[in-house]
This record gives C-alpha cells, structure tokens and sequence, in this order.
C-alpha cells in the first residue's frame, strides 16, 4: 500500500496541493483525472523526489517511498533526434539493470533502427512509454501518456500498462481525458485545486464523466454563457 497523507506543496503563496490524501493499492492502474492546473504533474514531481513538499508523507508499507522504487515517465519527454529507439531503450536497461529492451522494442509495432527524428509524433511518444514500463520497478508514474497518440497507438499504449500490471507494478496515470483511463484503471480520482474531489470504482465511470464535465462547465461557464454545444 502506497499512502499519500496530507500532502502539501507550495509555489510562493500559491498552494497547488493541499492535504492531499490517497491509499493506492498495490499491484493496481489507479488513474488520476482533472483539467490542466489542477496539480496532477506537481504530484508526479513531488513522489519522484523533485519538489520538496511543505507538509504531509508519502510512504509505501509504512517506510518513505524512495525515488529507486519508481519508473517516472513526464509529460514532456526529450531525446536526440539521431538517437534510434533501439538506443534509447537500451541505455535505459544500463542504467536500470535488469531491464530487457527486446520485448518492448518488439512491442513499438515498428523497426527500432531509424533515428527518432524520422518518426512520427505519436510513435515518438509510445517510445519514451516503452523505456519506462521496460524498468523492473515496483512503482509506475506515467504522466499524460497518451497525448498525441491515435487510436491505434493508444490501444498499444494501453496493453503496454496493462502488460506491467500483470508483472505486480503499482501504476499511476494522469490525465485530462476520462475516456483513456476507463479502460484499464482499476479506479479513477478526480483532482481539483489540488485535493482529491471524488474517487470512482470501475462501475462508477459514467458518474465520473457527469462530473468531470459538471467541473469543466463551472470554470467555464462565464466565458460562454449563451453557447450551447448540440
């Protein structure tokens, strides 16, 4: 069990997570929803060790979750545009032993050879999703995964997670598209002005996207008070 107890992090006076508090399951997909700003990065830099939070712990078993624990995909992910997939995915196995790249290069759906540069954006994206999930790690952070994926990609990308909850991972996922964690998450928290506002099972999805799109309504509302989408 991966516990989360009123965690705080501030940026200034601006408080991004406040006594955020979450029990994940081990061995699970847990997703976590919210539109853009609502601290779902800032919690992914904050278990990875990258932001100091002011207040709360995060522990796993009842000991301090340590960054060698956890496979942490970003959002935003960079490499050389003359670097292949095949070099990528095998520096990530020198850095990380244990780690076999050829079932996950197998995985991509296409040669590995050609430089990055030369891929398209989607597949450019799945790349960075391989390395990680490749890693022999316990815990799983994947922030905004499909971006920029099509259907097919993210039907790959979502059998990749899937593969890495099979092996025993604890996977955590963001996302500003309720309709991508559905899936595959076993279930699903809604993050808003960084505390958690509800938390779903798998039969409760629908509800989850009523008040999804009850919150995106709220702040938007004003901006478009006369504007009815049929």
């Amino acid at each position: 069990m991966i516990t989360i107890d009123s965690l705080t992090v501030r940026y200034g006076q601006k408080t991004v997570l406040d006594r955020l508090t979450m029990h994940l399951t081990e061995g699970a997909v847990h997703g976590l929803a919210g539109i853009n700003g609502a601290g779902k990065t800032t919690l992914f830099e904050t278990l990875f060790g990258l932001v100091r939070p002011a207040a709360g712990s995060i522990t796993r078993f009842g000991r301090p979750l340590r960054r060698s624990q956890i496979a942490y995909m970003p959002a935003e992910s960079f490499f050389y545009d003359g670097m292949t997939g095949r070099d990528l995915l095998e520096m990530t196995a020198h850095y990380h032993p244990g780690t076999d790249p050829e079932p996950w290069i197998d995985l991509l759906g296409r040669p590995a050879e050609p430089p990055v540069g030369e891929w398209s954006a989607g597949m450019r994206h799945k790349l960075p999703l391989a390395a990680t999930l490749s890693q022999r790690k316990e815990v799983v952070l994947l922030d905004e995964p499909f971006n920029g994926l099509d259907m097919e990609g993210l039907y790959v990308a979502q059998r990749l997670i899937l593969r890495r909850r099979q092996e025993g991972a604890t996977i955590l996922i963001t996302s500003h598209l309720l309709p991508t964690l559905t899936p595959i998450a076993d279930d699903i928290r809604l993050l808003d002005d960084g505390r958690i506002a509800a938390e779903y099972r798998s039969g409760e999805y629908s509800r989850a996207e009523r008040e999804l799109e009850a919150l995106l309504h709220a702040r938007y509302t004003n901006l478009f008070p006369d504007k009815k989408i049929n």
